[in-house]
């Protein structure tokens, strides 16, 4: 949480440190220092940053009504300023943020003589300023900031720390415990009635804390020049009318005066009975009766022999004391207290107590019942010294003093007294959801803006104990994004957080198309209700040189807050608003693990899910990934670093190195650590093919263009074994020296897992003035195939690393600057893909690397479009790579065209960084008492890999069969095919270990002839033994084919023709007839009451029947019984019978 002092919003600058640094903006690089002991240069003689307050709590009136920043010429020649500029930045700025906060100045600057820039302020409060020689709109901090003077007028992006002498500064001022300064800040925060004033006129000594002393401010401008006679005109100066209450002490304040000899001395008459006045013009005390009375104070200056004076007047009203009302009261039911300014006195139970951490006060709340559209629920706020003693959560309190406002919520501002414990008021009984966070996805019910703060006004100071699933979402740096779009870049001890929601928030574009502008303005709104900062209840900024000794919360080497983590809370929390942003405090300071007060899951993957597949491939952004250290880059001559450095001033990492030079470690211990958390990261994924981005680009340093990537295979190799990885060779055909950029793209490989097809390929010709990949890495193409595969079954892939989306023109629709370059960077790759594949003569494609786009983003649209698959997680399908601002978004990706989709067995994304908090990275070693580094896989990058499961030795195909059934005797078929249709070879049909069949494919079809009899008659199940190709896997399957029996046709003959009665036996010769073969069985006649039976050989019997009686037609039924294939028959023949004669 930010200091707790009464400032007002509009000296409040929020960092933006994280995007700028994307956007390429260039940090100060350390020139010739620029020390002026004998006064032969321009300074900066004194700033103001409180002008314009009114008294709040215990802090005066402003002295005078604007911030102001005062410049001294110590030259005997005047000055021309009109290309000189003053700019201003946070005292808690991200080392390289810009510093664009800047009044341009005119006119010029006496010798020996000051020049008066007056800021922002409220003529209502203070003091008017003499005429300034330049009107600005600066906001200073009226505590702690930078000023820095400057010859030119354009951005400065200074490093943190010591910038004396750093290109564009003339001078520059840390004052208060600002982390930015010449060789120390000046150390004692600044108020309203004092400024930050050089000691010497003149002098400089390049150190702040020697060089500027906390004094009375006392503006000058060019009409005021050292040696010539000073105005002996004594003016008391106007403090505005004031105001107090009986019983309350009032907030003290000191008169001043200009002119005349100093020091002044002073008197006053008409001050409230209980007010006094000092010599030195302080008037304190605590009024003891009511009215309004007229003040005229008097100054009397030193001169001699007759001493001037002169006097001011002003009102001076005092109000009764205070009567006992409700806290909602004095929160009234609009965004502001209705009792500003005045005493109140009010009761309620202690819900939170702050007396470590310098928020200086507690909670108190009405138990009971909610006060209709109003907070039962204030904090009470003990000044900058806070209280002796603190009420324990759960006591009963009454207190009485000031109500005010303080960044966007109430407070009481009480001394020891007015505190008084009282007998118990009863339980205050925690809510459990916040308002506004109950809406669903799309968003298209969630309040925002006004509406949705206030309905949270009516909550505001109040304590809740949520049960609904809280997520954590914004772990980045301590200083997490707010919903009103600024975030800090300093560690602040905040986390985002997202209400109701078991999930983290996600950028629009991840999963909405950018150009649907209402449904992601739904999104945003969704995202904006369910945003709540968890604050550690401190005022402490972690990442300052002052607090870098006091632990971290939430964070510890063994406790690790992620984004995912769920969120649970076992104590209840405060919610209340401040410093632009909805917040929940815990009810005492976090210092460390914060379980048992505030819970978080950890959910640190140690290894990523298995993805299956012949190969896995990965792509992994390396973070800069630079052997060239900025020490050797320095030490060779080729160029100057600025570093970023620990708590004990030691350098970690690069900053800035010109021209054109190392963007990773400083030195080779910090590579060391750079290097053994890749190593970890890498060979625990255990991919295959992993594909780098980020990686040195040698070559820009006189060294092998592999130097750096053969660095990466050595260390791999040092942990995994010797040989374990390779890297892909660069290729002959590069772009000009010039037209490279200082990092590439690059492929490592197991060589005992897979092989290489053919050299790389980058993408050498669009890299000029005007081309796609003028400002991105080219892409780089490599074939593989799996080992012991023939090269027929090589599959490509192609790396990138498109622009960033932190500089260019900006797009319109929330896609980030130079989405018009990833445009033509994708159009690009897709025609280079093309090209690849073809000259190959490859069906399968992988696209993988940092797209910077995420998914729903025109970009990987672009690649949709011409074929390619993005690729998800099968695991958890809504893990993504990377966070920025709280949502989570994958701007890593492998996509897959047809074919290689067809390959794809599972996907994972191993979420080690990108869900990490940046103080476990390297760069951040040693940055915090409570040091986060560990030479793991956690944070080894910003950005997490992907990693992909591919069956990439053949082919997966299906077999089917048909087959019509089949009469015993005749042949048959089976018509089989193979998907997919390039599948060739040969169809085997089988019936247990008989094979009946064969065919050979065309265009993955065939037919099986059966031959006649090669089947019994019945239903059969037969095996299709497909033998596989070059390209195609072997695959089985099974057909249904029913034999039928044979029909039977009967054919007779009778013997003799002439059968006569009692005389002559009649013969029936049968011939049973198959169609091609000889059935078998018997045949039965009936006839003349009698049944005679044969049987069939050779398909024919012979009946021989005994003598008919009489002679007459006789009818027979020849029937045939049938066998084991053919059916049975019969049929009726007649036989005449002669008399015998």
């Amino acid at each position: 949480m930010r200091t707790p002092a009464p400032l007002s919003p509009r000296h409040l600058a929020a960092g933006v440190g994280l995007a700028l640094l994307a956007a390429g903006l260039t940090p100060l690089v350390a020139a010739p220092a620029h020390a002026n002991p004998a006064g032969t240069g321009l300074v900066i003689s004194e700033v103001y940053g409180a002008g314009g307050f009114a008294a709040s709590g215990d802090l005066p009136t402003s002295a005078f009504t604007h911030d102001y920043i005062e410049l001294y010429n110590p030259t005997s020649s005047p000055v021309d300023l009109s290309t000189w500029a003053v700019f201003y930045g946070s005292a808690t700025r991200a080392t390289g943020a810009s510093v664009s906060n800047k009044t341009n100045l005119t006119g010029t600057i006496p010798a020996h003589g000051h020049y008066l820039i007056q800021g922002s302020g409220n003529a209502a409060n203070g003091a008017p300023l003499p005429t300034p020689d330049v009107t600005g709109s600066l906001s200073l901090a009226s505590a702690s900031g930078l000023v820095i003077l400057s010859n030119q007028q354009t951005s400065l992006t200074p490093t943190t720390g010591d910038i004396k002498g750093a290109t564009g500064v003339v001078d520059a001022v840390g004052y208060g415990t600002a982390n930015t300064f010449e060789t120390a800040n000046q150390g004692t925060v600044l108020s309203g009635t004092s400024a930050a004033t050089r000691t010497s006129a003149g002098a400089d000594t390049d150190s702040n804390l020697a060089d500027f002393t906390v004094a009375a401010p006392d503006p000058e401008n060019t009409s005021d020049v050292d040696g010539e006679p000073q105005p002996t005109v004594l003016e008391a100066t106007f403090p505005g009318n004031k105001s107090g209450q009986v019983g309350a002490a009032i907030t003290p304040f000191t008169l001043g005066a200009t002119g005349g000899t100093s020091p002044y001395t002073w008197t006053a008459t008409g001050l409230p009975a209980g007010v006094s006045i000092s010599p030195a013009g302080q008037v304190s005390g605590t009024p003891t009766a009511t009215g309004t009375t007229t003040v005229t104070a008097t100054a009397t200056d030193s001169a001699t022999p007759t001493a001037a004076t002169d006097d001011v007047t002003f009102t001076f009203t005092i109000t009764a004391a205070a009567s006992l009302i409700a806290i909602a009261q004095v929160q009234g039911t609009g965004a502001t207290t209705p009792f500003a300014g005045q005493q109140v006195k009010t009761q309620g139970v202690v819900t939170a107590s702050y007396p470590t951490g310098g928020l200086n006060g507690f909670y108190i709340q009405t138990p009971g019942g909610d006060t209709v559209n109003a907070s039962d629920a204030i904090f009470v706020y003990g000044g900058t010294s806070g209280f002796a003693t603190y009420p324990a959560v759960g006591d009963s309190v009454e207190v009485t003093g000031q109500a005010s406002e303080f960044s966007g919520a109430t407070q009481i501002s009480a001394s020891q007294s007015g505190v008084v414990p009282i007998g118990s008021l009863g339980t205050v009984t925690p809510k459990t959801s916040i308002p506004g966070t109950e809406c669903a996805l799309p968003g298209t019910t969630c309040l925002t803006g006004t509406a949705l703060d206030e309905a949270r006004e009516v909550a505001e100071g109040e304590l809740f104990q949520p049960t609904a699933p809280w997520t954590a979402t914004d772990v980045y740096d301590g200083g997490p994004y707010y919903s009103d779009g600024t975030n800090s870049g300093a560690f602040r001890g905040e986390i985002g957080v997202v209400a109701n929601s078991s999930k983290p928030l996600v950028a629009p574009t991840e999963v909405i198309d950018a150009q649907a502008t209402a449904q992601v303005a739904e999104r945003k709104a969704y995202n904006d209700a369910h945003r709540i900062i968890l604050d550690d209840a401190s005022s402490w900024t972690y990442s300052t040189t002052q607090n870098a000794d006091k632990p971290f919360p939430w964070f510890t080497a063994a406790h690790s807050v992620r984004v995912g983590s769920a969120i649970t809370f076992p104590k209840p929390v405060v919610f209340t608003f401040g410093f632009n942003a909805w917040r929940i405090l815990p009810q005492a300071q976090v210092v460390g693990d914060s379980t048992g007060t505030v819970d978080f899951s950890q959910t640190r993957p140690a290894a990523p899910e298995n993805v299956g597949g012949d190969v896995k491939l990965a792509t992994f952004n390396v973070l800069n990934f630079f052997p060239t250290t900025g020490e050797e880059f320095v030490a060779s001559g080729l160029g100057t670093c600025s570093f970023y450095t620990d708590r004990a001033a030691n350098p970690i990492s690069n900053n800035q190195c010109n021209p054109n030079g190392p963007r990773g470690a400083a030195n080779d211990a910090n590579l060391v650590r750079q290097r053994d958390k890749i190593v970890a990261a890498i060979n625990t994924a255990a991919a295959d093919i992993v594909s780098l981005e980020e990686l040195e680009n040698s070559v820009k340093f006189g060294k092998d263009r592999d130097f750096a990537i053969n660095a990466l295979v050595t260390a791999l190799n040092a942990d995994a074994g010797a040989g374990t990885w390779a890297a892909v060779p660069s290729p002959a055909t590069l772009p000009p020296l010039a037209e490279q950029d200082v990092i590439r793209n690059g492929f490592i490989y197991k060589p005992a897992r897979v092989a290489l097809v053919g050299e790389s390929v980058v993408l050498s010709d669009q890299s000029s003035a005007g081309g796609p990949f003028e400002d991105a890495r080219e892409p780089l193409a490599q074939a593989f195939k799996q080992v012991g595969t023939s090269d027929a079954r090589a599959f490509a892939v192609i790396v990138n690393h498109f622009k960033s989306k932190g500089s260019g023109t900006a797009d319109p629709f929330g896609q980030g600057n130079a989405n018009d370059r990833r445009i033509l960077q994708a159009q690009g790759l897709v025609t280079f893909a093309d090209s690849f594949k073809a000259a190959r003569g490859i069906s399968r494609v992988f696209l993988a690397g940092d797209f910077n786009a995420y998914s729903e983003e025109d970009p990987i649209q672009i690649l949709k479009a011409a074929g390619y698959t993005n690729l998800e997680s099968t695991s958890k399908p809504d893990e993504e790579t990377y966070n920025f601002d709280g949502m989570v978004g994958s701007l890593d990706h492998v996509l897959a065209n047809g074919p290689a989709l067809k390959d794809v067995n599972a996907v994972d994304i191993w979420d080690i960084n990108g869900y990490e908090s940046v103080y476990y990275e390297y760069a951040r070693f040693n940055s915090n008492v409570t040091n986060l580094y560990a030479p793991n896989p956690f944070r080894s990058s910003d950005h997490s890999p992907e990693i992909v499961g591919i069956n990439t030795a053949r082919d997966n195909v299906t077999v089917t069969g048909t087959a019509r059934d089949v009469v015993y005797g005749k042949a048959g078929s089976i018509s089989v095919k193979v998907a997919p249709a390039d599948a060739t070879g040969t169809v085997v049909a089988s019936l247990g270990r008989d094979r009946v069949g064969s065919t050979s494919l065309v265009s993955g079809q065939g037919t099986i002839a059966l031959a006649a009899k090669s089947l019994p008659v019945g239903r059969h199940t037969l095996t299709l033994a497909y033998s596989g190709d070059a390209t195609h896997k072997p695959a089985t399957s099974t057909v249904t084919l029913r034999v039928k029996k044979a029909k039977a046709s009967i054919s007779t003959k009778v013997r003799p023709k002439k059968i006569k009665a009692t005389k002559v036996r009649a013969t029936i010769a049968v011939t049973i007839d198959a169609r091609g073969f000889t059935p078998t069985g018997k045949v039965t006649v009936k006839v003349a009451g009698e049944t005679y039976r044969a049987t069939v050989r050779k398909g024919k019997a012979v009946v021989r029947l005994d003598r008919f009686k009489k002679p007459g037609k006789y009818t027979a039924k020849v029937a045939y019984s049938g066998d084991a294939t053919t059916t049975s028959a019969s049929k009726r023949i007649t036989i005449k019978v002669k008399p015998r004669r």
